[in-house]
């Protein structure tokens, strides 16, 4: 495998901005922004989402109670300026969305596209009311294009209604960001039964956390790149480490692994043997130039663990979430470049009886 070329790597340019977006995105967003201090904003259809006193876009939805994903999308059509006010004056937009949520599905790839196509600028901004005193605007001056990494997570397989939709959402998602981090809670399914489900929401929200605070320190890979995650119950460094193996070994091909970023946290705490075995165990199932580096989070407490991002350069698992594609060639696909909404129609039809 060719090694990546520096034009395949984002590295993340201040001003920063989180967006989270539904009721995890949200949730995970506020947190880390409390920690490291930086900005953050919050777009959701849920009036009582955990928005952490951020500036928040809330779709409207009227009438409905429950949309569908298309009919929430639909409604964000009516956010687009206000949406496009929050990121106007960042250079990187840090997107935090759940596919296996319909707030995620829906939202997520209307935002991204939104972004890469219309570019704000610095002086479209929003009255200084709409931003609470938790938000001050960028003090570094944007530049014309806004990179945007987008964290993702996937559904359980046996949530087959969302399943499909997931899929499409990734796709587009794919198309509109410059990098994208996904995390399958699928493959704890499959690697470890015997976790809750509150217990693989713990470990994915930890994960995301960990990556995500370490951003200043981490080179993301273009397009799509898996986040194994490993257990910190384990009793050794490595166990954890094959853990997160497992699990992206779950959702892709070793052979489809281009290039692999080591997080350790709680580093301080682990012995050089220890960490010297546990790189000569990553390089003996990559090959050596696929390890880029090993990371070091000293100030995490608790235990010790051990997550792998590793950029894929083919098919993953999640491909055939939208059977079709499989089936029909990219170039003869007939989807928009709009995605599929669900407008309020009032069609008034005469009685002709």
């Amino acid at each position: 495998m060719d090694k990546l070329s520096s034009d395949s790597i984002i590295k993340m340019k201040k001003p920063v901005l989180l967006l989270g977006v539904g009721g995890l995105g949200s949730r995970l967003a506020s947190k880390i922004a409390k920690e490291l201090g930086c900005a953050c904003s919050i777009v959701t259809d849920d009036e009582g989402c955990e928005t952490g006193g951020y500036p928040t876009v809330l779709i409207n939805t009227q009438s409905w109670i429950n949309p569908s994903g298309r009919k929430l999308r639909f409604y964000a059509q009516a956010s687009v300026e206000r949406i496009k006010s929050l990121v106007a004056g960042y250079n990187t937009v840090l997107i935090i969305g759940n596919l296996a949520g319909k707030a995620g599905i829906a939202l997520c790839p209307t935002i991204c596209n939104l972004i890469r196509n219309h570019q704000p600028s610095v002086a479209n901004q929003t009255s200084e009311a709409t931003f609470s005193s938790l938000h001050s605007r960028p003090q570094t001056i944007a530049t014309n294009d806004i990179d945007i990494i987008t964290f993702i997570v996937m559904p359980f397989k046996f949530e087959k209604g969302r399943i499909f939709d997931a899929g499409i959402s990734l796709r587009r998602i794919r198309e509109s960001s410059g990098a994208v981090v996904v995390i399958d809670n699928d493959a704890f399914l499959d690697n470890n039964p015997d976790l809750t489900i509150s217990q693989c929401y713990d470990l994915t929200n930890q994960a995301i956390f960990d990556t995500i605070s370490s951003f200043y320190q981490t080179e993301f890979n273009v397009d799509l790149n898996l986040l194994g995650v490993g257990r910190p119950d384990r009793d050794s460094v490595s166990s954890s480490a094959m853990d997160s193996l497992a699990m992206l070994l779950d959702s892709t091909d070793i052979e489809s692994v281009r290039r692999t970023l080591v997080h350790v946290m709680g580093g301080d705490r682990i012995s050089v043997g220890a960490m010297n075995g546990l790189v000569d165990t990553v390089q003996s199932i990559f090959k050596k130039d696929n390890l880029s580096s090993v990371n070091l989070m000293m100030s995490n407490p608790g235990h010790v663990n051990v997550h792998l991002l590793s950029s894929v350069v083919s098919k993953t698992k999640f491909d055939s979430y939208d059977p079709l594609s499989e089936i029909i060639p990219s170039n003869n696909n007939l989807d928009w470049d709009e995605l599929d909404c669900s407008p309020e129609i009032s069609l008034d039809i005469r009685n002709v009886e």
